[in-house]
């Protein structure tokens, strides 16, 4: 570390100004001396030289005060001084149980967010834990994004039910804890120590491996057990049962403290059912521990500024030159040993800055790939020197820099999402045309822009091929849509024509008459079978196509539109193929009916899936008549033939990019409505595991 610097040493350049300085005082020494032998008073002159060396000494003094020389270096880190905390919440069904005001799973919200409020330095992550676990917030600094993130842990934002606190911890020392931070970090895990898969001795070997604290905080009743209310698919308060019985829970005291019996950094405090002070807790903890550190070297240098002692001498020797005679006691030899001992420090043109340091977190970021994290490092150089100043090559660099890391992520995404790798390597062609504007002579910015105007005429040809498959893709879901159509409208048509009943036997017809009726009946049903097993096939070629290009886009197991109207389809050519035989004599023509009936149901499920919304609504009108009620006679197979499927709209219109309208929502609703949306997602998984865990609480 250098002991002295000069933070701005490129105005050390001004002591040039010196030179041309020292001279005119010189020239105008000599003229005045020359005009006053001439004026025969030389003997009577009262200028002395020393005053021009006191004028030389001040400027000299100031031009090496706005270099502000710095010294006394003390190294600091990047970021701020505190631990890292990282609560641990329990959100299986237990917590629901109302021992605790308002429950134990609010009355640990309200602890966390007690301690959020006395936080300052510390760096804050949430994880949360039933039968499996998620991270809601990475540590943060953020303590208002941890509170919005706390409303969202409910019973049902993970994927499985029960409680397994292994899996958080494990969560937690892979994917939140900082390595280079050992010693550094806690584990604030609030729970009711229901654990129905408990490996206490993997959770000490963790702990310990990884120098990770341990406060645990029990909450509940340890003594008297209490049921678990929870709310039906009809909104009603039921109760959890288990194999017929009510579940009833209790604080599992001991187990929490056999718990920390293993794990060396670990206390356990019993809150109960009474309100509890978690930051006075956790202060208590960390007593003694240390609550400051850097990580790896993303610190930087802080120099005590010397300019100000520089100013007040200057200003010393400007009154000093503006006296007519030296102070007594000052003698002349002083002037100069003043000057030189000021002129003799040496600048250090790589001192070390906060700038410089910031920078070297920015670059260290680029390199390991964390392009994120270093354009956010670049943007809070910008913002620090709005305040010290940038220069135009310095600023260049910056945009340079920021282009190299947009284009490395378009490159990333250039194969699987073309839309958004264009947009990221115009944003990198932007910077490299910034940067080259900024410096003439920056040529590693005019060797980025032809690699980089390439990848956009790649992403755009890639996109619009893909908006041509996609075109293709439509052209014939609207052929499949009309063949659907048409097989409809024969069924219909056929349906119409076979009688719903037997005629009476005075108004039979003649026997030749009915056996030529059944076979035209026959050879129409069968032909309509036909149709069906053509547009079947034709659907599964499509199916095919458009699942190799969502493979081809990155998607893993991909899911495509014909799925659903597949199964839906063999359906009804089953159906069809039932009516068949019916058909042949004229007693079972009702159950023919039947059959054809459930096979327009399936084929109009078919189209209201594949078709627009305005087509749907058309196709559902006429397709029963009046007589359909009287006769129609429902077997086993018609079950659910009625049910319906929110259909997917049109898959290609969907896909390509639609004008939108312009926006009359805030932030706040934007908000509101993506927690409606991820809490329906974590409910809608929640319920489809929830029959694979045994105890769901």
């Amino acid at each position: 570390m250098i002991p002295f610097v000069f933070q701005n040493p490129m105005m050390l350049w001004l002591l040039l100004v010196v030179i041309p300085t020292v001279a005119v005082l010189r020239f105008a020494r000599r003229r005045r001396r020359i005009v006053m032998d001439q004026m025969g008073s030389g003997e009577l002159s009262t200028f002395a030289p020393w005053r021009d060396r006191f004028r030389v000494a001040a400027i000299v003094l100031l031009i090496l005060a706005l270099a502000r020389p710095g010294f006394d270096p003390q190294r600091k880190s990047v970021s701020e001084s505190g631990r890292d905390v990282v609560f641990v919440l329990d959100v299986s069904r237990s917590m629901l149980a109302e021992d605790a005001s308002p429950n134990r799973l609010e009355a640990a919200k309200n602890g966390i967010r007690d301690a959020l409020d006395s936080f300052s330095s510390e760096r804050v992550g949430l994880v949360i834990y039933a039968g499996s676990s998620n991270i809601l917030c990475p540590l943060t600094y953020d303590y208002n994004f941890v509170r919005y993130m706390l409303d969202q842990a409910t019973t049902r934002a993970v994927d499985f039910g029960g409680t397994v606190l292994l899996s958080a911890i494990e969560k937690c020392v892979d994917n939140v804890l900082i390595e280079g931070r050992e010693g550094m970090h806690d584990l604030v895990v609030l729970t009711d120590g229901e654990e129905h898969g408990a490996e206490d001795e993997r959770v000490a070997e963790l702990l310990k491996e990884h120098q990770a604290g341990l406060l645990l905080l029990g909450i509940g009743d340890s003594d008297a057990g209490v049921r678990i209310p929870i709310l039906d698919e009809d909104g009603q308060r039921i109760y959890v049962k288990y194999q017929g019985d009510f579940v009833t829970t209790r604080l599992q005291d001991s187990n929490l403290r056999k718990l920390i019996a293993g794990v060396g950094e670990a206390r356990y405090h019993s809150a109960g059912t009474a309100s509890f002070d978690l930051a006075g807790i956790y202060h208590d903890y960390v007593m003694g521990k240390p609550v400051s550190g850097a990580i790896g070297d993303d610190s930087f240098v802080v120099y005590r500024e010397a300019a100000f002692l520089l100013i007040a001498v200057a200003l010393l020797f400007l009154i000093l030159g503006e006296r007519r005679s030296i102070p007594s006691g000052v003698p002349t030899s002083a002037v100069r040993v003043s000057l030189l001992a000021f002129l003799w420090v040496s600048p250090s043109v790589g001192a070390d800055s906060r700038l410089e340091s910031l920078y070297a977190v920015a670059t260290k970021h680029q390199a390991q790939g964390r392009f994120v994290e270093a354009l956010e490092a670049f943007a809070s150089i910008e913002e620090e020197a709005g305040s010290e100043g940038v220069s135009n090559r310095e600023l260049a660099a910056l945009r340079l820099n920021e282009g190299l890391c947009y284009l490395a992520q378009s490159k990333q995404l250039s194969d699987q999402e073309p839309r958004s790798a264009l947009s990221l390597a115009t944003e990198a062609q932007r910077r490299f045309l910034n940067a080259r504007r900024l410096d003439p002579h920056l040529d590693r910015a005019a060797q980025r822009l032809d690699p980089t105007a390439q990848l956009i005429l790649a992403c755009r040809k890639q996109i619009a091929e893909e908006d041509e498959k996609n075109r293709e893709i439509q052209a014939q879901m609207e052929a499949l849509v009309e063949r659907l159509q048409a097989l409809h409208d024969r069924q219909t048509k056929l349906r119409s024509q076979v009688p719903g009943r037997p005629r009476p036997p005075k108004q039979a017809a003649v026997p030749e008459n009915a056996t030529t009726e059944s076979a035209g009946f026959v050879e129409n049903q069968e032909a309509i079978v036909k149709d069906a097993v053509g547009i079947n096939e034709l659907m599964k070629a499509l199916d095919i196509k458009m699942s190799s290009m969502e493979a081809e886009a990155g998607q893993p197991a991909p899911v495509t539109v014909l799925q659903e109207p597949l199964q839906l389809m063999g359906e009804a050519i089953s159906a069809k193929k039932r009516a068949v035989d019916p058909l042949r004599q004229q007693a079972s023509w009702p159950d023919a009916r039947v059959q054809q009936q459930i096979a327009l149901d399936k084929v109009q499920s078919i189209i209201d899936l594949l078709s627009s919304p305005s087509d749907s609504d058309e196709s559902e009108e006429g397709d029963w008549e009046d007589e359909d009620w009287e006769d129609m006679e429902y077997s086993d197979a018609e079950e659910g033939m009625n049910s319906s499927i929110d259909g997917q709209g049109n898959m290609a219109a969907g896909a390509e990019m639609q004008a939108l309208p312009t926006p009359n929502y805030s932030v706040q609703d934007i908000l509101m409505q993506e927690q409606g949306s991820l809490q329906f997602r974590q409910e809608q998984r929640a319920a489809q595991n929830k029959g694979k865990v045994e105890k769901d609480w």
